[in-house]
C-alpha cells in the first residue's frame, strides 16, 4: 500500500473523529445550557435532531456531488462549515442560534466530508475493505467519546462558551493538517471498475429491493442508538449522581466503539457484511433493554463498554452493505440516501429521549422505545438476508472497489 494511501486513510479517520465528535457535543452541553437559560432537555436535544436532519439532507446532496465534484472543494466546504458552526455556538444566546449552528454543523459541515472520505478509502483499499472502513469509522467512535469528555472538563474549568471556542480551534487545526492528504489514487494507477448490477429502491419481482430494506434497517438501527448516544451521559449522571461518571460512561462506550468498528470490519471480511451487521445490531438492542435495570456505577460502565462495542459496528457494516448492494458508480448517491434515512432516525430518537424525560421524569419509556426499534431492525435484516439469497445479481457483485488499482506500479 503506497504511503499516500495510508495518509489518505489517516485523514479520513481524522475527519470521522472530529465530525462525529462535534455532533455528540450536545450530550454534555445539555447540563450548562439547562442551568443558564432554563431550557428543557427536549428543547436542547432538538439541537442534535437538527444536526441530524442537516446530516440527512446534506448527506443526500453532498453524496450525489461526491461522485461528480472535485474532492478538494468538498473537503474545504465541509471543514469550513464545521469550524464556523462550532465557533458560532460559543456566541449563542438563544435557542434558534443553537439550532441554526447545529444544522450548519451537520448539513454544510460534516455531511460534506462524510461520503468523500469514505469513497477515497474505498478507492485505495481493494482488499480488506472491511478492515479499512472499520479503522476509518473507528475514528468516529473515538471522537464521540473523547470530544464530549474533553468538553465536559472544559465546561467545568472555563465555562461552556470558551469550551465551544476551544473545540472549534482544535477542529480547525486538525482538519487543516489532515485534509490535504485525503486524495484518490492518481489516474495512471487506476482502471475503470466493472459494470455493477443496479439495485434501485422499490420493488423487484414482488419483493422490496435490498436498498429499500437497507434504508429501513438504517432508520430503525439509528433510532435504537440515537437515544443512548445523546442521553447516556444524563442517564448515568442521574443514576450515579456525578456528571464525571456520566461523561466517563460515554467515553468508555466510544473507546470500545473504536475497537468494535475494527472488529466488525474484520468480521465482515470473514463472515459477510450482513451477518456482521446483524450481530452488531443484536448487541446494541440487548444493551438498551438492560440499561434501565442497572443502578450501580460499575455495572453501568461495564454495559456502556458492551453497548459501544456493538453500536459502533453498525455503522461499519451498514457502509459495507451499501457497497455490496448499490451500483458502484452511484456509491456516493446511494450512501447519501441510506444515511439520510438513518440520520432522521437518530434525530427523532434524540429528541424523543428528551421529550420522554420532560414528560415522565424518567428515561425508562425511551429505553423501551429504543428496544422496540432495535428488535424491528433485526426483523428487517432477516428479511434482507432472505431477499439477498433469492436475488443474487448475475453480473459482478458490488464488492469491487469503485476504482481498482492496477497491478503495475
Amino acid at each position: 500500500m503506497p504511503l499516500r494511501g495510508l495518509l489518505a486513510a489517516a485523514g479520513a479517520t481524522t475527519a470521522m473523529a472530529f465530525g462525529f465528535g462535534s455532533l455528540a457535543l450536545t450530550s454534555v452541553f445539555i447540563r450548562p445550557l439547562e442551568a443558564e437559560f432554563g431550557w428543557s432537555r427536549a428543547d436542547i436535544s432538538l439541537a442534535y435532531t437538527l444536526s441530524s436532519i442537516g446530516m440527512a439532507v446534506g448527506g443526500l446532496l453532498w453524496g450525489r456531488l461526491s461522485d461528480r465534484v472535485s474532492i478538494k472543494t468538498l473537503l474545504f466546504i465541509g471543514s469550513a462549515g464545521m469550524v464556523i458552526a462550532l465557533a458560532a455556538l460559543s456566541f449563542a444566546c438563544s435557542l434558534w442560534q443553537i439550532y441554526a449552528a447545529n444544522f450548519v454543523l451537520g448539513g454544510i459541515g460534516f455531511a460534506c466530508l462524510y461520503a468523500p472520505v469514505l469513497a477515497v478509502t474505498g478507492h485505495w483499499f481493494d482488499r480488506r475493505r472491511g478492515l479499512a472502513i472499520g479503522i476509518v469509522t473507528a475514528g468516529g467512535a473515538l471522537g464521540q467519546g473523547i470530544m464530549p469528555y474533553a468538553a465536559n472538563a472544559l465546561i467545568d474549568g472555563v465555562g461552556w462558551r470558551l469550551a465551544y471556542a476551544i473545540m472549534a480551534a482544535a477542529t480547525l487545526a486538525a482538519l487543516a493538517i489532515s485534509m490535504p492528504a485525503v486524495q484518490a489514487p492518481p489516474v495512471d494507477r487506476v482502471v475503470a471498475a466493472p459494470v455493477q448490477s443496479s439495485a434501485r429502491p422499490g420493488f423487484q419481482g414482488g419483493r422490496l429491493s435490498p436498498m429499500t430494506l437497507l434504508s429501513a434497517a438504517a432508520f430503525l438501527c439509528c433510532a435504537c442508538m440515537g437515544f443512548p448516544l445523546i442521553h447516556l451521559t444524563s442517564f448515568v449522571t442521574a443514576v450515579c449522581g456525578s456528571s464525571d461518571v456520566g461523561s466517563l460512561s460515554l467515553l468508555i462506550a466510544m473507546l470500545f466503539g473504536g475497537i468494535g468498528r475494527i472488529a466488525f470490519g474484520l468480521l465482515a471480511d470473514r463472515a459477510g457484511n450482513l451477518a456482521a451487521y446483524a450481530l452488531a445490531s443484536f448487541i446494541q438492542t440487548a444493551c438498551v433493554a438492560i440499561f434501565p435495570a442497572l443502578d450501580q456505577q460499575l455495572s453501568l460502565l461495564a454495559l456502556s463498554s458492551v453497548f459501544g462495542f456493538g453500536f459502533a459496528g453498525n455503522m461499519t457494516c451498514l457502509i459495507l452493505c451499501v457497497r455490496q448492494f448499490a451500483p458502484a458508480e452511484r456509491f456516493g448517491q446511494s450512501l447519501g440516501i441510506v444515511m439520510l434515512i438513518g440520520w432522521v432516525g437518530m434525530g427523532v430518537a434524540g429528541y424523543f429521549g428528551g421529550f420522554v424525560y420532560d414528560s415522565f421524569g424518567s428515561y425508562g419509556p425511551a429505553f423501551l422505545g429504543a428496544f422496540v426499534a432495535g428488535a424491528a431492525n433485526l426483523v428487517v435484516l432477516g428479511v434482507l438476508a432472505e431477499s439477498a439469497e433469492t436475488m443474487r445479481p448475475t453480473s459482478e457483485p458490488c464488492d469491487e472497489p469503485l476504482i481498482q488499482t492496477s497491478k503495475s506500479t
